[in-house]
């Protein structure tokens, strides 16, 4: 029951999997937010089908999601403010996610197999969307327009957990502030483009996985670097 369509974008390959089961199964299930689900479900069907502007994923001068970046702030200030937020509770930190579960079990799959290597984001991502009930679609390619502007981008991972559709990226390499941008964004479009009116957006790696609203980076992230006087190319977009 996983549609399969692979893209391939600035010779990149990209391949949606979208679990069927498990999205109808949110689907019959009674509740407030299945309208959303549904439409979900139209836009998931529409790439599968094929049905993105591929031309525009191949423009080298249209701006990528994956540009958003907290940027100019050494990595110590960013694990200081990252420790304020959640201590506001403005960021929920977990290390007893089910991802990070996921992800660490596949690492240790590696090393019990001797692959001298660390598992990449497909393997990571299709483990996740194969063995998790809540996983809908992994590696969605979303765009939109903006005054004559575009941006693009590949979702990691949408899921539905509590009747609410969660917005993940995978996250391995370290501090997940550098890169809440790039996330928060992608939960940005998605409420627009689908109609959501709640939606909860997850960075995580192999040992935590931490949750916020998208709107955060239009508020405290947004504070701290006009504070900074530092850019946000995506205010452009927002």
């Amino acid at each position: 029951m996983i549609k399969k369509r692979d893209f391939i974008h600035q010779n990149i390959k990209y391949s949606f999997n979208w679990n069927l089961k498990n999205h109808k199964e949110k689907l019959n299930q009674l509740n407030s937010n299945r309208e959303e689900f549904k439409r979900l479900g139209t836009y998931l069907k529409k790439i599968y089908q094929g049905s993105i502007p591929n031309n525009i994923f191949n423009t080298k001068t249209i701006t990528r999601v994956s540009q958003f970046k907290v940027r100019g702030l050494k990595n110590g200030f960013l694990r200081s403010y990252s420790k304020k937020l959640i201590n506001e509770g403005v960021i929920k930190k977990s290390e007893d996610s089910k991802l990070p579960k996921f992800a660490k079990n596949v690492y240790e799959i590696f090393h019990i197999n001797h692959i001298d290597r660390n598992p990449g984001h497909d393997t990571i991502l299709k483990n996740i969307l194969i063995k998790d009930k809540d996983s809908i679609a992994i590696e969605v390619p979303i765009w939109s327009a903006h005054k004559n502007n575009h941006i693009t981008g590949h979702i990691d991972l949408i899921q539905i957990e509590d009747n609410i559709i969660k917005i993940i990226d995978y996250k391995p390499e370290g501090n997940f502030l550098y890169s809440l941008p790039q996330v928060a964004a992608y939960g940005l479009l998605i409420k627009k483009l689908i109609q959501v009116e709640k939606l909860k957006c997850i960075s995580f790696n192999k040992n935590s996985a931490w949750e916020y609203n998208p709107e955060i980076l239009l508020t405290d992230i947004k504070n701290l670097l006009s504070s900074k006087r530092i850019p946000r190319i995506w205010e452009d977009f927002f």
